[in-house]
């Protein structure tokens, strides 16, 4: 079987190395990264803190959004994308102002958020308030 790839033994000159044939195929396009920040700018408009992944698979759930004053690592959003809301998940916070699980059987005076997952492996990343704003704690950030 014959490849369209050629490739230089450990035997050739100093010289051949990054040398391009034309049977070889280009693998980079150099353009490619200022083709998807245009399209990031034009779909979510707006300044941003950094830009959120899912910590399992990396996949991009939010381009804007804001770091929380107190709590490095969070941050508040109005939008996500590539995210389900488990409306049948819901989480109060508790007496020492962590996420608990929301009890069942008593109406709780409280604001009651639903938990957020990615939608392509299921991880945690955060949670939705009533007013449907989006608290996202575990991401990874990049910008």
């Amino acid at each position: 079987m014959e490849s369209d790839w050629s490739t230089t033994s450990s035997s050739d000159s100093a010289d051949d190395e990054g040398s391009v044939s034309g049977s070889e195929v280009e693998m980079h396009d150099a353009q490619a990264d200022d083709r998807d920040a245009a399209w990031v700018a034009e779909q979510f408009p707006g300044t941003t803190d950094a830009v959120l992944s899912c910590p399992m698979c990396f996949t991009q759930v939010c381009f804007v959004c804001q770091q929380h004053v107190r709590f490095p690592g969070q941050y508040r959003a109005h939008s996500v994308v590539h995210c389900r809301t488990l409306s049948d998940q819901l989480f109060v916070f508790g007496t020492r102002g962590r996420l608990e699980p929301a009890p069942d059987s008593t109406p709780f005076e409280g604001e009651v958020f639903r938990l957020v997952v990615c939608a392509k492996c299921g991880a945690r990343v955060g949670v939705v308030d009533p007013d449907g704003a989006y608290h996202l704690f575990h991401v990874v950030t990049g910008s």
